[in-house]
């Protein structure tokens, strides 16, 4: 009987693996092939910093502007998120009273279960009006869309590198105390120890912000201008995608760079989530010795 039931749970964790990875190969294959008119009709085009895909004379598909817009916003919105989560985690692991790492782990993850859609309206009527009486000429702007994202991602950064941390052995922690080191080398070797995961958290939220749509959509701004000030209003690559899918004349040149985007995002989110395994696991074999 056992053998029996073993037999099944492993056909099935089988068979829902290979489903996924065909689902995977499928939609990057479909993604992709929509974007090949794109890829061959524009070429080296498609990275210019000009985006006016409905002139009638010639239309131009640059996308080179928007995606150094989402570049920009996602490593200055990561440094943050980055800086502040380990921080907090860091003093919940060590410093923070139980009754109050209870209630911040609670609140955090009341957080992050907020929809994106919710944090976008927050950010454009709170947020946006506050930009407004503090003299920005938008109120939907690059800032704006960076302190949004970050509430949306900070939970995540902090539950995942706290757990990390909790995760370092009490034994390493009392001998290093015991050999006399100073509370900031304790937290220093948890760190090393915590490396793997902590990484991972990093990593992760950056795949997030890269990658959210709603968010960058609503308070952004949605103008497709180099970023020169953190009060101009951008317009990542999602928040294109997301604005003009719905409203493109399907099979048109400006229908297949749209696919063109979503290849490229889908792309670097793979390739983040391939590195993030990668660097993992080679920090686990390091830390193991």
């Amino acid at each position: 009987m056992r053998k029996t039931v073993s037999f099944i749970f492993v056909s099935l964790t089988s068979l829902a693996a290979v489903v996924v990875a065909a689902a995977l190969f499928a939609i990057v294959f479909f993604i992709f092939s929509e974007s090949v008119p794109a890829i061959k009709e524009v070429g080296l085009g498609l990275f210019s910093p000009n985006w006016y895909p409905v002139w009638e004379v010639e239309p131009e598909f640059g996308i080179g502007t928007m995606l150094l817009n989402s570049l920009i916003l996602s490593v200055w919105t990561s440094v943050w998120v980055w800086t502040i989560g380990l921080g907090v985690a860091i003093y919940l692991h060590k410093y923070a009273l139980n009754k109050e790492r209870e209630l911040i782990l609670r609140v955090l993850e009341y957080v992050s279960g907020i929809p994106s859609v919710v944090l976008g309206l927050f950010g454009v009527l709170i947020l946006g009006n506050w930009f407004l009486r503090l003299g920005a000429w938008s109120a939907q702007n690059f800032l704006n869309a960076s302190i949004v994202l970050s509430v949306l991602t900070l939970p995540f950064m902090v539950s995942l590198t706290f757990q990390s941390l909790e995760k370092v052995p009490r034994q390493l922690t009392e001998g290093a105390i015991a050999l006399g080191a100073k509370d900031l080398a304790v937290t220093w070797i948890e760190l090393k120890h915590a490396a793997a995961g902590i990484v991972n958290a990093m990593l992760t939220v950056f795949n997030r912000i890269f990658g959210e749509t709603m968010i960058v959509l609503m308070v952004a701004g949605g103008a497709n201008m180099l970023l020169k000030s953190l009060l101009d209003p951008v317009r990542p690559l999602t928040a294109t995608l997301g604005s003009e899918i719905g409203e493109v004349a399907v099979g048109s040149l400006h229908y297949s760079v749209l696919f063109f985007i979503a290849f490229l995002v889908l792309t670097g989110c793979l390739i983040l989530n391939v590195l993030s395994n990668m660097i993992t696991r080679k920090l686990e074999r390091w830390i193991k010795g």
